[in-house]
């Protein structure tokens, strides 16, 4: 058990900082202000509770938490204030106070209060981790990345078998176009937690774009370890894409059909889980294309754009079947459509011309 003195002291040092900001520099003994809330039910509640009991930290804490869903951060951080003046141990209170400052655009005070809240409790590692989160988010602090990544270390140091923190080590290095440490700290945090979905997916993008072949080995667990893994079944189906086009130009068509109808197979699946996944209409209807099964194609572009009217792209690749098809007319309208949407959409300005010119 921690000294007492020492907890007392900690306390100390917490509260004098809290006090030394222009958001809490009032009177030690100041009488609990009750707002004027009379249009939210839930806030004059809680203000009558404080009112019975003005020296409790989770009555503020509850309020906070219902300004910060009204979007009334200015409130919510006084109340987070007022609770840790109270209660400087509670880990809860740093990370949520840490939390609104980072919705109103203050990383730098965030990061400054897990700085305090670690001197009280060294080894909670989510302290470490939020103080991470900030300074990854925070481009205006030089070397912002590496004091990420050293908070992380710190709390790799506080607890080695926490795959979380090596997932977002994984994602500071990802930031960092630091490819193959990524990818190692992605497979740390697999091997920490063998159902670890994002890490499977980020696991398969990076191994893509490498052209690993064992991008879809991680997608396929990604695709086993979870109940909707749209993510995954995306990324697959784009790797198929790609694997299809490439056979395609070897002039090796027989396998990049069957490349491209296990692309169709899996974008369908996507849709299974999320049918508003514009993307994956979209490369149904390339693979479709490719193929030559124009009809076909010209549906999904269809139900793309229907999904998403102010997609240009949808309506450029509808255009392309309806002139493949002979339907100049309405070819020209979707080219039209496309420019309305994107004037600076060079594809279709060049297909509209030429339609124009030869009616």
């Amino acid at each position: 058990m921690k000294n007492l003195m020492v907890l007392l002291l900690l306390s100390l040092v917490v509260i004098i900082g809290f006090n030394s900001c222009s958001q809490c520099n009032k009177p030690k003994q100041a009488p609990v202000v009750v707002q004027d809330t009379t249009a939210n039910a839930k806030i004059a509640a809680v203000n009558e509770e404080i009112k019975k009991d003005s020296l409790n930290p989770f009555l503020y804490f509850k309020r906070a938490h219902i300004y910060d869903h009204n979007d009334d951060l200015k409130h919510a951080t006084d109340d987070m204030f007022k609770a840790l003046s109270l209660d400087s141990l509670r880990p809860e209170f740093f990370l949520y106070a840490a939390e609104l400052f980072k919705k109103s655009g203050e990383p730098k005070r965030g990061i400054a209060l897990m700085d305090k809240a670690i001197v009280v409790d060294s080894m909670n590692t989510d302290l470490y981790v939020k103080a991470a989160e900030l300074a990854y988010i925070d481009t205006t602090i030089r070397g912002n990345y590496l004091l990420a990544l050293s908070y992380l270390n710190a709390a790799i140091r506080k607890n080695p078998q926490n795959a979380d923190i090596y997932f977002y080590k994984g994602n500071v290095f990802k930031e960092m176009r630091d490819t193959n440490r990524a990818i190692s700290s992605f497979q740390t945090a697999t091997e920490l937690n063998p159902k670890f979905y994002n890490a499977y997916v980020q696991l398969g993008l990076l191994l893509a774009q490498k052209k690993d072949k064992n991008a879809a080995r991680y997608l396929d667990n990604a695709i086993k370890v979870s109940d909707k893994p749209e993510d995954a079944l995306y990324a697959k189906a784009n790797i198929l894409k790609e694997t299809a086009l490439g056979l395609e130009a070897a002039n090796k068509d027989a396998q990049a059909i069957e490349k491209f109808n296990e692309a169709i197979e899996t974008y369908r699946k996507v849709i299974d889980v999320n049918y508003t996944n514009v993307e994956s209409y979209m490369g149904i209807g390339f693979s479709y294309y490719e193929m030559d099964s124009v009809e076909q194609a010209y549906k999904y572009y269809g139900l793309a754009a229907k999904l998403e009217p102010t997609y240009a792209g949808a309506y450029f690749s509808k255009g392309l079947c309806a002139e493949d098809l002979g339907r100049k007319k309405e070819a020209m309208d979707l080219y039209q459509t496309c420019l309305n949407l994107d004037p600076k959409f060079t594809r279709a300005q060049e297909h509209l011309k030429k339609l124009q010119a030869n009616p």
